[in-house]
This record gives C-alpha cells, structure tokens and sequence, in this order.
C-alpha cells in the first residue's frame, strides 16, 4: 500500500493525461473495428466522437447532408463514435430502392439507443419494429379508418374545428398574431376525438400546458441533439441540462394520456365503442392480438398519434400561411378559384378537392419547400447487407435526405421559389413528382397521411375563402428559413388578418 501511495505521489498531472489519451484512442480504435471495411464514402472522423460534432445544436442538418452529398456522392457513411455508424441517403431514387425494395433490411428503428429506451422503451408504432410492430400498425389503420379517417364523419368533425378556427381569425383581425398555438390547438383537437373521444376548450390549462409539453419535445429533439441520445439517461441529465426538462415533459404527456385511459376503462361500454381507447379496450377483452395488444405498447401508441398527429399537420398550416403572405398573387388565385367552385354560402368539402387544382397545387407546394421531415425519423439496418456495392452492418442508422429530394435543383426548376404551378400540367391537371415524399417511403411511410391530407385541404381551403393574410411590416418580411427539431418548423412570425 505505502509502494502505491509513494507511487501516485510520483506521477504529474501530465502523466495522467497522456495515459487517459492513449487509453480512450486505444478504447476508440478497438471499438471502431468493429463491423465491415467497405463502408460508404465519408468525413474523416474525430477519434471517440466520430462525427458527430456535425450535429451539436446544428438547426440545419439536412443542410449539412446536402453539402456532404455534394461532395461524397448519394450515399454518405459518417461515424458517431463507438459502434455507432450512419448512412445518409440523397436522392429519391437510392432512398426509394432501400426503403421499398429492399424495406425488410431497412426498416428497423434505433431500441439500444439508451434515450429510446427512456422514453419509448421500443414500444408503439413510431420506434418499435418486428411483429408486434407490423400487428401494431395494423391495427392502429384499423382503428383510424374506423373511427373516421377518410370519411365524412371525420370530415364533420374536422371542419367542426375549422368553424372555431374561423371565429378566432375573425377575433383577432387588423391584430398582429402568430398563428401556430391556434393550429396546435385545433390539430390537437381533432387528434383528441378520434383517440379521447372529446374536445378541449381552447382556454383549459390542462390542455395547454400539453401542447407546450409538445412544443418544447419537438423543438429540442432529432437529429440537433443525436449526442445526448447515446448517453445513459443519469449522463445525459448530469451534461446535457435541456435532457432533464425534456424527460419532464415526457412524463407530462404521458401522465395525461394515462388518465385518459384510466377514465375509459371505469366507463367503458363494450356496446358503445367510443373512440380508439374504447377500441383497443374491446380488443383486450376479446383477447386479441394479446401479445401485440399491451398496455405498454398501446399507451406509447396514443402518444405516438397524439404528438406526431398534431405538430406535423399543424406545422405545415404555419407554413402555408408564412409563404402566402409571401406570395400574394398565389393566395389571390388560390381564392379565386375557391370562390368560383365553392362560393361564400357554405365551407369547402372534401368534394371539391378534384375542382381546386391550383389550390391543391399550393398546399403540395407547402409541403415540398417545408419539408417538415427533412431527414424523417430513423431507420436501423436488420442485417448485414450490401448496398450497391457498399458493406453496411447491423443496426447501421439510416437516414433519407428527404429535404435535397424535395429541393435539387435537377428535378425542381428555382427549387427554391414558392411556385404552385410547377405540379400543373397544360391542361390544369395535378401530376405527380417521384422526389416528392412528405410522408416517406416504404413500410415506415406516416400511417396518418390520408388524415393529414383530409387536415390541410379543409383548413387551408376555408380560410382561403374567407381571410386575406398580409405581412405586419412589409419592409421587414418575416423569414423562411426553417430550423430542425424533430420537425423542421418556420422561424416564429406574426401577420395581418382582414376579411376577403
């Protein structure tokens, strides 16, 4: 004991060092061994973190991903330290051959990542894979369909929303207002029916702290903030500060949600099939599915719905509106031609979609230049395959550079221009664009898109014939550029409401 004492005593501070350098380099170079030599081409990568300086606090990763496509070509590998390897794929054509034709290897979701594991714990429908996944998924289409989606029940429900969003508008006219907690609000709403079966006052507390619950989760995740997902949960809280509210507005979100299933279950009618909680409440009686069919994993399911149905829609309202103020003369002719189908004596239908081209036009042309999931959420390899021509190992993540499909240049003429008349052809006719994929590609594609569709067509249409939207100082116009959370949202605005 005395030979060890006499012996730390010796060695210096720089010693020390110099021995924890070597050791890490050493731990580094074993462990990124470790999988095929083959890989992409990529960025040299920093010894321990990889590369994944690139996506510290970065609001812009799927910019960062066109300019390594640019120089590494449509498949780009990049190390995020220990064990940890991704695949960024840009251009539709490689993104649509992983994840359609070959979507058995690439459709796993990242469950070993310690942040999953906190929250999602690889339950529900968004970061679970395997055969429970597939029964999931299954059944949550299901239940959509038969609680509305796609059909004028919905559509009731949904332009029930609409009529509130209108009084509210018509409230804050000539008044400088930012729009996205009103579309948080009716988004969320319509969500709440078809999973709660009810609707919130616009002014319950409950109900908004939820929603900023929500904000605030889709504003500090994705890919912004990958480093903290490889840390255990007690790290992340000790080096990452914005970990610990995250992980508090989890538990918020989902101790909501657990009340809504504890009231269901003291109330439930088995002849009275509510909502989609009552659903899955008379699956588990019939004994359905059992092993899919879990309080856990239907618990994640509804928060899946809840969360990713209500920001996704209601982003792209935020920015629909943002480029119309933009962009006076397509929100003049989007009206016209509104008012010339449907006129002023009753809302906009499902109906009158196939008649309002341009306007139809204007909301594909929202989605594209939004790209609110630039990059969508992230695959996980299956197993070891080749991919033309490259070795990728197991639990490679994979992401699809969705936002360089939605804006190269050699697909889309001024891709960076707001120009709905780029999806007509020349007899008026909507056509279709293979580098268009606002839901994704393949077995992970969004299961809520025809709800989504249903969402934007009758918001965008009805307040299009009933407001014009104008900029609160034309001199100083309000920004587009986006920053990625989870979502990639428009930078906060307010504008100007006026009756047409």
């Amino acid at each position: 004991m005395a030979a060890f004492t006499a012996w730390v005593e010796y060695i210096d501070t720089s010693t020390v060092l110099i021995f924890l350098v070597v050791f890490l380099c050493a731990l580094w170079l074993l462990s990124s061994s470790d999988g095929p030599t083959n890989w992409p081409p990529g960025p040299k990568a920093w010894p321990l973190i990889g590369n994944a300086d690139l996506f510290w606090n970065n609001d812009h990763v799927y910019m960062s991903f066109v300019e390594l496509a640019k120089k590494y070509g449509e498949i780009c590998h990049l190390c995020l330290g220990p064990r940890g390897h991704l695949v960024v794929l840009t251009g539709h054509e490689v993104i649509r051959e992983a994840f359609v034709e070959k979507g058995e290897y690439f459709s796993n979701r990242p469950t070993f990542i310690p942040l999953v594991k906190y929250t999602t714990n690889g339950k529900g429908i968004v970061m679970q894979h395997g055969p429970h996944h597939k029964l999931l998924r299954r059944f949550t289409l299901k239940a959509l369909r038969d609680f509305g989606v796609g059909k004028s029940s919905l559509e009731e429900k949904i332009k029930e929303e609409v009529q509130i969003v209108l009084a509210e508008f018509d409230a804050q006219q000539d008044v400088p207002f930012d729009p996205k907690q009103l579309f948080d609000k009716a988004v969320s709403n319509i969500i709440c029916s078809i999973i709660f079966g009810q609707r919130y006052s616009y002014d319950n507390e409950e109900f908004q702290h939820l929603l900023s619950a929500m904000n605030y989760t889709f504003e500090n995740s994705g890919p912004r903030n990958a480093a903290a997902a490889w840390l255990p949960g007690p790290l992340a809280l000790t080096f990452f500060p914005k970990f610990r509210k995250f992980i508090e507005v989890d538990r918020q979100t989902k101790d909501f949600v657990r009340e809504r299933i504890a009231e269901h279950r003291e109330t439930f009618d088995e002849e009275n099939v509510r909502d989609f909680i009552d659903m899955y409440l008379k699956a588990e009686k019939d004994g359905e599915e059992t092993g899919a069919l879990t309080d856990e994993n239907i618990f994640q399911v509804i928060v899946d719905l809840f969360l990713a149905g209500t920001e996704t829609t209601s982003t792209t309202l935020h920015w629909g509106l943002l480029y119309l103020i933009h962009n006076p003369d397509v929100q003049r002719k989007c009206r016209q031609e509104i008012l010339q189908v449907v006129g002023q004596d009753r809302l906009p239908e499902m109906k009158d979609k196939g008649k309002l081209p341009f306007t139809e036009a204007a909301i594909l042309e929202t989605q594209r230049l939004g790209s609110i999931a630039p990059t969508a959420v992230v695959h996980t390899v299956s197993e070891p395959i080749k991919f033309r021509g490259y070795d990728l190992a197991k639990d490679t993540f994979v992401l699809p550079n969705l936002y360089q499909s939605h804006t190269d240049p050699a697909i889309w003429e001024d891709p960076f221009a707001f120009n709905p008349d780029r999806w007509l052809d020349e007899n008026n006719k909507l056509k279709n664009n293979p580098a268009f994929m606002p839901f994704s590609v393949g077995r992970r594609m969004c299961l809520g898109d025809s709800l989504a569709k249903m969402e934007m067509f009758l918001f965008f249409t009805t307040l299009l014939q009933r407001f014009d939207f104008g900029m609160v100082d034309a001199d100083n116009p309000p920004s587009t550029e986006g920053f990625q959370g989870i979502t990639r949202s428009p930078p906060k605005y307010e504008l100007l409401t006026s009756r047409a």
